[in-house]
């Protein structure tokens, strides 16, 4: 189920809101950063319904949404903008420049395959622009929030933000917290190092709260998200070599990891990587062509 979680800090607070496992929630977080008076929010969700619903989440912070962030070109991160462009039209929509032309550059196959195709009536139909921004940084009420990428993480054109003044890292999916790992868009060891040096890069900030992407629910946000993700993706990397076909790699990690959210991510992950699936939802096109290597 949907789910929230606010955490009272000084001098900004943060309102977590997880779209939750079911009706094709996808256990997502969406981030509300907030002071006294304006509000920031980090990804907008997947789904209508979630969207309807983050916007009430933000409504009832009693805050002005200044700036809605995007961190990076996945639909549940995504498709959820516009609902909240017609709620707040004055809020900036932005995403930092080497992250943004992803989601831009997808958004109409994202809506075709997963708004029409996958979601029906819940999927959102609507396209809306991202800004492109070259300087690290949104500032609000006075406080840096530091945006970190271009980074690796579950795909490419993956970015985080870094809140000193709260210690906080809103990881997006970079960072999974009992959830399973999507490693679809790993395809080679080098992707994967890439990912394993990303995640020493954000522990190495010493962060005292971690907003995964994906959590069984909004309350997830203990630092050592980051080392269950690292530990996921060596446990994968090891079980998928000795594995012989998806469904064998899909049930050894079940076994290994039982009762986390996000099963779908392990099946597309385990057909995708062992079985050299051609999934129709996948993109761009280049990640399609490369060559898996386990």
């Amino acid at each position: 189920m949907p789910s929230n979680h606010i955490i009272s800090l000084s001098p900004l607070n943060i309102k977590i809101f997880n779209g939750g496992d079911q009706h094709d929630g996808f256990s997502v977080n969406s981030t509300i950063v907030y002071g006294q008076k304006n509000a920031v929010v980090i990804d907008t969700q997947f789904t209508l319904a979630n969207a309807h619903r983050l916007v009430a989440e933000i409504l009832e912070t009693g805050c002005q949404l200044q700036t809605i962030y995007i961190t990076h070109f996945h639909p549940d991160h995504f498709l959820g903008t516009a609902v909240l462009h017609r709620a707040f039209p004055d809020a900036q929509i932005i995403s930092l420049k080497g992250c943004g032309e992803f989601v831009n550059d997808a958004y109409d196959f994202k809506i075709n395959y997963w708004g029409t195709e996958v979601l029906g009536s819940n999927g959102p139909k609507e396209k809306v622009a991202v800004e492109l921004i070259e300087e690290p940084l949104i500032m609000l009420e006075g406080q840096r929030l530091e945006i970190l990428g271009p980074l690796r993480g579950d795909s490419d054109g993956q970015s985080a933000l870094w809140i000193p003044c709260i210690k906080t890292l809103v990881a997006a999916d970079t960072v999974f917290n009992q959830a399973h790992v999507w490693i679809a868009d790993d395809k080679t060891p080098e992707l994967r190092q890439d990912w394993l040096d990303v995640l020493d890069r954000l522990e190495a900030l010493n962060p005292e709260i971690v907003v995964p992407g994906h959590a069984p629910d909004a309350g997830r946000v203990s630092p050592d998200a980051i080392d269950f993700t690292r530990q996921y993706i060596k446990t994968f990397e090891t079980v998928a070599r000795a594995a012989h076909s998806g469904d064998e790699l899909f049930s050894a990690m079940q076994q290994r990891y039982p009762g986390l959210a996000t099963d779908i991510c392990l099946h597309y992950s385990s057909k995708i990587l062992k079985d050299k699936y051609v999934w129709p939802g996948e993109w761009p096109q280049a990640l399609r062509e490369l060559e898996t290597v386990l």
